[in-house]
């Protein structure tokens, strides 16, 4: 009953045995959800006792670190290199320094500086002995960061991420735990793998003790926010809202949140709202979280990542004045050594040249943006980022296709949609608007490739841009025909969750019932979506019963 000891420490008051429980179970107490407790704690010792003492000054430094307090948890780690004194056991020292080195690493992760973040976890590893399993757990997680760093998501890079969270289930550190498998998620992602980052997300949930946990665990906004963007691009755009949501009221709380995340979050639900027409939205949320990296000084390349997207998003408008702005406001150029931290701002360039190209097809523009993405596709290939690949092939297709070379441009499409078409992905696509719907159109009309993947593509974009003269085939247009013919009917494992959808079942009755994965069912509601050619559930049972499905 370990609370209850150091509140009756406390209340008597002893100081010395509430500062040696402390010591001894604070940081173990902290990481299971309980930061503000220990806090609470460390606030009723005497100030000058925190500083004496190396352990409670880390155990401090931890827990205004998990708060948001960076700059005073740096003192706190002053105040316990301070206690390293001359004549000190040397193996005490190590373990003193070892522990700063670990609780600078974590620092370095929240402000966005993944380079450090790593540099001082090696540090920490090269430094403490095995006994000191805590943090050498903690510390393991941090060189499972460097592939954002570098990008190379590798089979080494896997292998290195995946290892990082065998040491720590032992610990109990559930901060490190959600770290690692979130992290394990978003490489995979970035692989281009997104049913495998689906099925790791839906690990978490199951090494998190208790549900309710995953809203009060510095970590758990990671969780939220890769999955809410996973599904957005599924075009699960309601679940995925729903995800978002709740990784948001994290990053607003008082629980410290990682700079990458935060990042990753906002980015998300600007395009959640990009998908559905909300513009005006996306911007602010954009604005918002500029303001918001600014305020905890996120490293430079997060907020031009931000700004990156901002400018993305003013293009989908058709607001090229302020895209083009954005661009010359830079020092980007198609010759820069690429780094991958700044691939999203290289791929917004080259979306602002080929749109320049259209209105200018005898300029530099269409070349520069060939080129540009000719060298992000190298890097990519060679990193093994198919994410990026079929972003990168995406936009290459539309510079050809602006070009007027349109049968190298369907060859990029047709190859891009051989990467995309295994994993179903959709807003991928359909963001990119009308020039992406017409040049599926015209694969469409070739007869080259007429999968029923490609037709539920065009059902997405036309449903949300109302898309000129529809591009989707007459069958599926017609609502009232038999279900046999729609064009990609229903399997039998989607006719039996879109029964128990009309039913009202959520998606976590349905996985129970039919005993599979939360994932899986999400899939196969994605999917009904897509194939019903609608945006919700009330949409769905409405369409099925219209065309005799229910």
């Amino acid at each position: 009953m370990l609370v209850e000891a150091v509140q009756h420490a406390l209340a008597a008051p002893d100081v010395e045995r509430a500062a040696r429980l402390i010591e001894q179970n604070g940081i173990s107490i902290a990481i299971r959800g309980q930061v503000h407790l220990v806090l609470g704690w460390l606030n009723a010792l005497p100030d000058a006792l925190v500083r004496s003492r190396a352990r409670l000054s880390l155990c401090s430094a931890l827990m205004l670190m998990f708060t948001n307090q960076l700059e005073a948890a740096e003192l706190r780690l002053h105040d316990a290199e301070a206690c390293v004194q001359a004549g000190m056991p040397a193996d005490q020292a190590r373990i003193i320094r070892g522990w700063v080195a670990g609780v600078r690493a974590n620092l370095a992760l929240f402000s966005g500086d993944l380079a450090h973040c790593v540099a001082f976890s090696r540090q920490t590893l090269s430094l403490l002995p095995e006994t000191e399993v805590l943090m050498r757990a903690s510390a393991m997680v941090g060189p499972a960061h460097d592939y954002l760093v570098s990008g190379d998501v590798t089979a080494s890079s896997e292998d290195l991420v995946t290892a990082a969270s065998a040491p720590v289930r032992s610990t109990g550190d559930l901060f490190a735990l959600l770290t690692s498998m979130t992290l394990l998620a978003r490489l995979h992602a970035l692989q281009g793998r997104l049913s495998q980052a689906a099925a790791t997300y839906e690990q978490v949930v199951r090494v998190v003790p208790e549900q309710e946990m995953l809203h009060v665990l510095v970590g758990s906004a990671g969780y939220y926010f890769g999955l809410g963007d996973l599904l957005r691009e599924w075009n699960d755009l309601d679940e995925a809202s729903r995800s978002l949501a709740q990784g948001m009221e994290l990053v607003k709380g008082t629980l410290t949140v990682d700079a990458n995340i935060v990042t990753q979050g906002y980015v998300a639900l600007a395009r959640l709202m990009q998908a559905r027409g909300d513009y005006k939205g996306a911007l602010a949320t954009l604005e918002a979280f500029t303001r918001l990296a600014h305020r905890r000084h996120f490293v430079p390349h997060l907020v031009d990542h931000g700004a990156a997207v901002q400018a993305q998003v003013e293009l989908s408008q058709g607001n090229l004045v302020s895209a083009i702005s954005w661009a010359n406001a830079g020092s980007l150029s198609v010759h820069d050594d690429l780094s991958y931290p700044r691939e999203r701002e290289y791929l917004t360039l080259a979306r602002v040249y080929i749109a320049q190209g259209r209105d200018d097809l005898h300029g530099p523009f269409l070349q520069d943006a060939l080129y540009l993405l000719e060298r992000l596709l190298h890097d990519a290939e060679a990193k093994w980022r198919m994410n990026s690949v079929l972003e990168i092939l995406i936009l290459r297709a539309l510079a050809l296709c602006t070009q007027g070379d349109r049968t190298a441009a369907l060859t990029a499409l047709e190859r891009a949609l051989m990467v995309a078409e295994p994993e179903s992905y959709i807003r991928i696509f359909v963001d990119e608007g009308e020039p992406m719907l017409a040049l599926l159109s015209k694969l469409l009309a070739t007869g080259r490739r007429a999968s029923a993947y490609l037709q539920r593509l065009l059902a997405a974009g036309d449903q949300q841009s109302g898309y000129g003269a529809s591009p989707i085939p007459a069958p599926l247009q017609a609502h009232s025909k038999p279900p046999q013919s729609l064009i990609d009917p229903l399997s039998e494992r989607e006719l039996e969750v879109l029964h128990l959808v009309a039913e009202g079942a959520s998606n976590h009755e349905i996985a129970e019932q039919l005993v599979v994965a939360l994932s899986t069912v999400k899939r196969h509601v994605s999917n009904i979506f897509s194939k019903l050619v609608v945006t919700s559930r009330t949409q769905a049972v409405a369409r099925a019963r219209e065309i005799g499905l229910h």
